[in-house]
């Protein structure tokens, strides 16, 4: 076993489930800061708890997070971390390793670090695919173009609610039922590469005997270009109450992919990602992809990637930040 897998396996021992601000997290972050140390880089930890190995004039970073949904996988932003430290061994290119805090309940410590300033002239991120792209075109690794823009909001279905035994078929107002077309015109809503999901409904009086009366339904829409993710919108027909603009991955960091990696497929992400706030900080970006297995699966102990291609992975990286660094 490599020494990247036997790092991820201890991140995982400390536990499936780290949220950010957890003990679980903490313990996370000061395992990562001791391995920082031992590649030689200069730790250090922010003001929002980020921790950073630093070499050089650091204007190149690169890094993940290393916090976790519930009972999530074991290579979901940890990768990412474990790859960049793996990585600063194989190039003499001043960089800083970075693991940002919270980035799953919304991109705290990514956050917290654009607002402070002191940014990167460039980041590479280096993570899981969490989809099943990369296993279905055969390949190992992909280049992220650009990172999908979310739409997020409910909608409301009211009818009125009725004795489920003695209310007419033809006399009932079903919120429920409405809900359910609008459920499939979601579904159908997406063209290209955009996507639409439904995840949450909550029926009122949410009885086994009622006819529902009132229905809430959320709404996730994701498109690559803001124009797209306009169209869904307006496709659905809802009102976001949330939203963040498709970022385009760009400048030094994409072709150093590029350059270390010809033809390899290059996609949008759909799932947001810490370099997301960097590039739409104005920090040029890139994002690479490792393929995931068992069909993608992700924030799933499920979750899986094989060793061979977490070492093309790592040696990608190093061979991009090497370039950039020159």
């Amino acid at each position: 076993m490599t020494r990247a897998l036997e790092r991820l396996d201890a991140l995982y021992a400390i536990g499936a489930t780290r949220i950010g601000g957890s003990p679980e997290e903490d313990a996370a972050h000061a395992l990562v800061a001791g391995w920082l140390a031992e590649a030689g880089l200069e730790v250090s930890v922010d003001a929002a708890g980020n921790t950073f190995g630093r070499r050089g004039d650091a204007r190149v970073w690169a890094g993940s997070h290393v916090d976790s949904v519930p009972n999530g996988g074991r290579f979901d932003g940890v990768l990412g971390v474990v790859a960049a430290i793996e990585a600063s061994g194989r190039t003499e290119a001043p960089l800083a390793v970075v693991a940002f805090r919270d980035e799953e309940r919304g991109y705290g410590g990514s956050l917290a670090a654009v607002a402070a300033g002191g940014l990167p002239d460039a980041y590479l991120e280096l993570h899981v695919e969490q989809g099943p792209r990369l296993d279905l075109l055969g390949e190992p690794l992909g280049i992220v173009t650009a990172i999908a823009g979310q739409a997020r909001g409910e909608v409301l279905f009211e009818g009125r609610a009725d004795h489920a035994g003695t209310t007419p078929m033809g006399a009932r107002a079903d919120a429920l039922v409405e809900a359910a077309r609008f459920v499939l015109a979601v579904r159908d809503a997406p063209g290209g590469g955009a996507v639409a999901t439904v995840g949450r409904l909550e029926v009122e009086p949410g009885a086994d005997n009622v006819v529902p009366g009132r229905v809430t339904v959320s709404v996730d829409a994701r498109a690559a270009t803001a124009q797209e993710l306009d169209a869904l919108v307006a496709a659905i027909g809802f009102e976001p109450a949330r939203r963040t603009e498709p970022v385009a991955m760009s400048g030094a960091p994409l072709d150093a992919l590029r350059a270390v990696l010809p033809g390899a497929p290059e996609l949008v992400s759909g799932a947001g990602h810490d370099a997301a706030i960097l590039a739409g900080a104005g920090v040029p970006s890139a994002m690479l992809f490792v393929r995931s297995l068992n069909g993608g699966i992700s924030h799933s102990t499920d979750e899986l990637s094989g060793e061979a291609d977490i070492e093309l992975g790592i040696a990608a990286l190093a061979a991009a930040i090497d370039r950039i660094g020159r």
